[in-house]
């Protein structure tokens, strides 16, 4: 059993990474706020609300990929490895192996979502009048991954 978990959002330059990554964020903030800036960093998200208010994870995101920023995920954490990760990484990205790489050899399970130039799916394009239920049905996948990986450790 892997010790963390990242999980990578993939997708094209301009598909929606980001934005997914600020609306999960949302979701799962405690005040439910959209945050205008977006930053690496720790987010302390309410993960089981209404059950266990008091219970939140802290999540390190890197909700710029490693391939737009050019700079590697190694080298962007250097020492520093947070047990959950929230990641985008373009499709394709010439740092894709890389981050991969990095996080198999550092005990990390993977999951990967990726954004795809289709219709009426959750992980498909979407337009003004689905966007945010789009949006909100990819928070509760990323979120449940996280919840599972919790739930698996704490049995």
């Amino acid at each position: 059993m892997k010790n963390k978990l990242a999980v990578i959002i993939i997708g094209k330059q301009n598909s929606g990474k980001t934005t997914t990554i600020k609306y999960f964020d949302k979701i799962f903030d405690e005040n439910e706020k959209l945050k205008k800036y977006y930053r690496v960093g720790w987010r302390r998200l309410t993960m089981f609300k209404g059950k266990l208010d008091a219970l939140f994870l802290l999540i390190y995101f890197v909700p710029a990929s490693p391939t737009e920023t050019q700079k590697p995920l190694r080298d962007r954490l250097k020492n520093f490895k947070p047990e959950l990760l929230l990641i985008a990484e373009q499709l394709n990205g010439y740092e894709y192996q890389n981050t991969i790489h990095f996080l198999e050899k550092n005990n990390y399970e993977i999951v990967e979502f990726v954004l795809k130039n289709q219709s009426n799916q959750t992980w498909n394009n979407w337009n003004k009048q689905n966007m945010n239920e789009i949006l909100n049905k990819r928070a509760i996948d990323i979120g449940d991954k996280f919840k599972d990986f919790i739930r698996e450790r704490i049995k």
